[in-house]
Parts: structure tokens; sequence; C-alpha cells
């Protein structure tokens, strides 16, 4: 199966069509505390989008492809799929070598060997803790073609690490999560260490109130749950649709003038980068909060279409389903000097390390309710104890405009990059 048979079956059916094939090649180790089992295997898969009688269909499908019966899929959803409204692309991007990272010198034997090395410095830290881990590494390719002439492809290297830590306490199991996703080889062990074991190490804690307004640190891993309202606000589709809070609001001070926040689809080790985005059209880095001044929109070919500008290089789509505005490796600029957690800064509040669930918020307005299960309380830059069941809630754009400091380290939070940040004047329950 080729990408230029699915088009020749839309010729007849079709004013533009364009074909997508993605290919993924991948090895895998499930690590527990008794034993570990190791997997492999390969996906390939073929995504149609089509315009006809002026609406834009798509469909998708895996492993063994009837190109007439994806046509006859996409034309089914044809039938109910938004206007156009654009062109497909006729440039092909450049050629690209492949985005490769240091992954040929990793084994099934690497990974268990690294993975037992992180179990036993875990267990040095505390002796009762448990490790449950899911590496996945490969390679992924991409290609793209259309009814215009546009034609390109690439392929990159991942890696895409799960960890889990399980500590039995006297009030019951304390559990600590961390996943990323990189281009690079496995995960720098001190990075897993500081975000599975911060702060479960911490021996004669007490258990004390934690209600009101309070200056609260959120870990990476917690600030990454934060941002995905800012992920949501910033995308060309909510605006057309009226419903982003950052209408209207470009060269504007939204956030703290101490948050710098940029999307990196050229990041070198960034799991989510790529030289061209899933239409075809090349990537670029951008600003999307310099100093806490919203600087603009991203936009896909038809919310640049509805906006009344062009697209940024920012289309996602999974297999069969239609395009929208994404960010790719999401990263905040760490400070320049000061602490890496910014208790010190902070002196006094609580430290959110990952958040158990983000029910009842809504990314649209930023809206946000954490529930954020045990958090740890801190005086003069030390933790003193620990409270169970806390919930924040409030406004993510207020909340980030009351940023007081910013970790002078970025760690890897799934494909982003993100520091510790300080905010004042949380609501928390």
């Amino acid at each position: 199966m080729t990408g230029s048979e699915i088009l020749v079956a839309c010729e007849k059916v079709s004013t533009e069509a364009e074909v997508t094939g993605v290919r993924r090649q991948y090895k895998s180790l499930e690590f527990g505390p008794s034993s570990s089992i190791s997997g492999s295997g390969e996906r390939i898969g073929w995504g149609l989008r089509m315009t006809r009688n002026g609406k834009l269909g798509v469909s998708g499908e895996w492993g063994m492809i009837d190109p007439f019966r994806l046509v006859d899929k996409t034309i089914s959803s044809c039938r109910y799929g938004p206007t156009t409204l654009f062109s497909f692309p006729e440039n092909s991007p450049e050629l690209e070598t492949a985005l490769t990272g240091n992954l040929k010198t990793i084994t099934h034997d690497t990974v268990s060997d690294y993975l037992s090395t992180l179990q036993d410095r875990i267990r040095k830290i505390h002796p009762l803790a448990s490790l449950t881990a899911r590496v996945q590494w490969g390679e992924n390719s991409f290609a793209i073609m259309n009814s215009c002439g546009l034609s390109g492809s690439y392929s990159k290297t991942t890696t895409s690490s799960r960890f889990s830590v399980t500590l039995p306490t006297d009030t019951g199991l304390l559990q600590s999560g961390y996943s990323l996703n990189t281009t690079d080889s496995l995960p720098v062990m001190n990075d897993v260490l500081d975000m599975l074991m911060l702060p479960i190490h911490s021996d004669g804690l007490n258990s004390l109130s934690a209600a009101g307004r309070k200056n609260v640190v959120f870990s990476p891993a917690a600030f990454s749950l934060l941002l995905q309202a800012v992920k949501a606000g910033v995308s060309g589709k909510l605006l057309a649709e009226g419903a982003s809070p950052l209408a209207a609001m470009e060269g504007k001070q939204i956030i703290g003038n101490l948050l710098t926040i940029r999307d990196l689809p050229r990041l070198l080790s960034g799991a989510a980068t790529a030289p061209f985005d899933s239409e075809g059209i090349p990537t670029r880095d951008k600003t999307l909060f310099e100093d806490g001044v919203f600087a603009g929109f991203l936009h896909d070919l038809r919310s640049a279409a509805e906006c009344g500008t062009e697209s940024t290089g920012s289309s996602g789509r999974n297999l069969g389903k239609h395009s929208k505005p994404v960010c790719t490796n999401l990263a905040v600029d760490p400070a320049l000097e000061g602490s890496v957690n910014t208790l010190a800064e902070t002196g006094s509040g609580i430290l959110v390390t990952g958040i158990l669930s983000a029910g009842g918020g809504n990314a649209a307005s930023g809206s946000y309710m954490l529930d954020c299960g045990r958090v740890y309380q801190f005086r003069r830059g030390e933790i003193q104890g620990y409270h169970d069941g806390c919930v924040l809630s409030g406004n993510v754009y207020d909340a980030l405009s009351k940023v007081t400091a910013v970790g002078s380290r970025q760690y890897r939070v799934g494909t982003d990059l993100l520091p510790f940040i300080s905010l004042n004047s949380i609501s928390v329950r």
C-alpha cells in the first residue's frame, strides 16, 4: 500500500485529497517488583482527508488497508463535516534528515539494568519502596502527500517512560508517579529520582491543617496539569469558536512577568519535534508569552482561515481525526539564579508534587479544580508536615499572574520542559 494508490482512488470523487501514513516500530519493557516482561511490535496506519461538495471529511485505519473502503468512509464523513474554507498546500516541505536520538545502544537488557539500578537507588532512600515502570522506545515515521502536489516525510526515534513508586506508610499506601517522552536515550536517573521521591523520603512528618489562601509551590509534574488550560487557550480553534479567554489580548500582560512560555517544535530532544505539521506546513519555534505578555495564537489551516491569518505550522491530529492547533514541546524558561525548587524563596506554604485528578474545571475558560491528594507544608524553606485530601481551585490565568518565583532548572514532563513554580494566594481546601 502507498499513499499514491489512495490518492488515485480519490480522483473522481474529490476536488482535493490528502493522505497521511504513520509507521511505528517499537520495543518495550514492563518492570515490576518480581518480574520483567519485554515486547516489540510494529503498527502501520493510513489516514485520508478530502474535500467533497465544499465539506471536509476524514477517516483512518490501522493494519491492512483497502483504498476504496477508506475513500467510502471519508465520503460519509464529508456529509456532516465542516466547511473546508482553505486549500491544501502545494509546496512540499524541504527534505529533512531523520530526527534520531541516541537509541541504537538501547536493548531490553540495558533497560532492565537501568530500572534495576533505579530500584536499588530508590530503596536506599526508603527500603520499603517498590518501583513499577514501562519503557517503550523505537522509531516513528510520518509521510504526507496531497493532490495539489505536496509530498514530505520524516522519521524520528523516541523513548517513552512511565514510572511509579509505591510506599507503605502508617496511614496507608503512598504512591508517586512520573512520565516523560524524549528523543534522547534513557532518562537521567537523578531527574527521575527527584520527581519520584520528593519528598517521600522525609521522616517524622506530622499531619497538619492546610486551608485558606496559601503560597503554593508546584513541582514540574503538577505545573504541567495547570498548564493544560493555557494550551487550550492559545488554540486558534478555540479563538475561532469564540471560546478563548485570550481573545483580543495579544500584546497585553496576562500572567506574571517572571513567566516566558514557548512552543518548541524544533527542540532537538523533544518527543513532539517535527520539521512540518500534520498538514505539511513547516514548523517553527514560537513564543506564546514573553515576560507574561501574550504573543499570539497557534493556528492550523482551518483556524487560520476562520480568523483571517496564516497557519503557524501547529496542526496536529490523530489518525482519522480532524486537524486542530496543538502545542508540541511546551517550555517555560527557568530562572537565571536561585534555588531549583523555589522553597527557599517562598519561605512558607505548601508543596504540590502531583495531581490525582483534575475534574470540575474548564480548560476553555481557565478554571481549575485539582485534587492533589497529599501535599507537603514547609516553613523557612524546610518541609514540616503534610496534609491529605487537598483540593486547589481557581482560574489558571489569575493564578499564574501571582507567580513569585520560578525554579532555576527545567525537568522534562511528558513532552514539556518545566521548572518548579511558586504562586501566592491560591485557594486551598
